[in-house]
């Protein structure tokens, strides 16, 4: 069973036009859930969307989650790589259960923020 925390339906939406929530909440729909809190926020990288959506009932396991973002259109590439995250999350400490399913955050020290400073 998954914390409420880490149910949360993460969706990184790699689009200059915002994302149609309408047709998110009808895509939750279909499978059978309903969204009871949503978040839109700019992307930090400044190039798409970020989209925390709870839903009920929640979701039981990591994978539930990953399908969940892939069917509302989350970057493919990033719910490739949850879909590993997800196969491991019962077989890591708990520290790391409660950050398998993050968004991009900026980070100053990272080598591709110091490359474009100092070009």
């Amino acid at each position: 069973m998954l914390a409420r925390r880490d149910a949360t339906v993460k969706v990184d939406w790699d689009d200059s036009k915002e994302p149609d929530l309408g047709v998110m909440c009808a895509k939750l729909s279909r499978a059978g859930y309903a969204a009871v809190d949503v978040t839109l926020r700019p992307s930090p990288g400044g190039h798409g969307w970020h989209v925390l959506i709870d839903v009920e009932p929640a979701p039981t396991s990591p994978m539930e989650v990953v399908a969940l973002q892939a069917i509302l259109g989350s970057d493919p590439w990033r719910e490739a790589m949850q879909v590993n995250r997800a196969r491991a999350y019962a077989h890591v400490p708990s520290w790391m259960r409660r950050v398998w399913n993050v968004l991009y955050k900026s980070d100053s020290r990272r080598d591709r923020n110091l490359k474009l400073k100092g070009a």
